[in-house]
């Protein structure tokens, strides 16, 4: 009888520890999420033969000296407090702590080397290079002509935003995810 009583204990207790295990709810890892963004590598982007996070002098042995050197006030934490704006013309060259750190390109003075793009190119070349971003790109509501595609710095909250009108590249502007700047 001890034998049985002992089966029966044990059965139930399987039973009951299946039970509550069917109830306790599975860990779900959720799939990352897709990005609705083409990604670039921060440090393989170079303008006109100058890699982004190069010594501020590169960017003065490459283009000369600036028309002018504008200092403004930074809004980002981890950085210093001010950066420094290379005024070349309607182009501006940002410098955080003596480091090219981004652009604000509107001629075609400048380039973004490897991936041969320029202010004035079509953006059908745009397309070609960013599908995904092209394809999520932002039309401005009031006027359809006015495109953005942006393009995500690695994993960063960092953009490359390619501005366009009517078909065409009319800036290109290193930005964080908060609409500033890249300083």
């Amino acid at each position: 009888m001890k034998l049985t009583q002992l089966t029966t204990f044990c059965l139930f207790a399987i039973l009951t520890i299946l039970g509550y295990c069917a109830f306790i709810p599975a860990k779900h890892t959720a799939a990352p999420e897709e990005s609705l963004y083409d990604t670039l590598q921060f440090n393989t982007v170079s303008v006109s033969g100058v890699k982004l996070g190069s010594d501020y002098g590169k960017v003065l042995e490459k283009f000369g000296s600036p028309d002018s050197v504008r200092k403004q006030e930074n809004a980002i934490e981890d950085q210093s407090d001010f950066y420094e704006e290379y005024v070349y013309d309607k182009d501006i060259l940002f410098v955080v702590n003596e480091t090219f750190s981004g652009f604000e390109l509107k001629t075609a003075r400048f380039m973004l080397d490897k991936l041969d793009l320029k202010v004035g190119d079509n953006a059908s070349k745009v397309k070609k290079l960013f599908p995904k971003s092209f394809k999520n790109r932002d039309i401005d509501e009031f006027n359809p002509d006015w495109v953005t595609v942006s393009v995500q710095f690695g994993q960063s909250d960092s953009f490359l935003d390619i501005y366009m009108e009517e078909g065409k590249i009319k800036s290109m502007i290193t930005t964080t995810e908060d609409g500033t700047e890249e300083d």
